[in-house]
């Protein structure tokens, strides 16, 4: 597991998802405006989450499970990181974790649909990672 590959995947993936979400709730819904603490303390901690993210996502991409449903890497990398989004969504939901203090419908699926595209883009990075990165596997005997 830990090989160039994995470390590869891992950290671009934190990177990417993370610059998503900093794209999205930083810059175009400005919803750091929101946070009551200091935004330092804020956005290093959401990067170690997303570390977290990262190293999940590479996780269920590697799963035995895909094996018997798809060999298609970008299409694993899409469906675990649609999984991840919507497992995160509504683990943030429920929780209360989140930035708007009014949660309509339209509200709720927008952020729904942004959870998986911005878990997805780390999905894909796992993908390229497992095309373009060999890293060889040793049987046990």
């Amino acid at each position: 597991m830990l090989n160039i590959r994995f470390f590869v995947a891992w950290i671009l993936g934190a990177l990417l998802m993370y610059s998503a979400f900093y794209l999205w709730h930083g810059l175009i819904s400005t919803d750091f405006y929101r946070v009551q603490y200091p935004k330092g303390i804020f956005l290093g901690l959401a990067a170690v989450v997303y570390l977290i993210i990262s190293f999940v996502l590479y996780k269920v991409f590697e799963l035995k499970l895909w094996e018997k449903i798809t060999t298609n890497l970008f299409l694993k990398g899409a469906l675990s990181g649609a999984i991840i989004g919507f497992i995160l969504f509504a683990f943030t939901l429920v929780i209360g974790v989140g930035f708007s203090g009014s949660y309509s419908v339209k509200i709720l699926l927008v952020d729904l649909i942004w959870q998986i595209i911005e878990q997805s883009i780390g999905g894909m990075v796992v993908a390229l990672a497992h095309l373009f990165i060999f890293a060889p596997h040793f049987e046990e005997d």
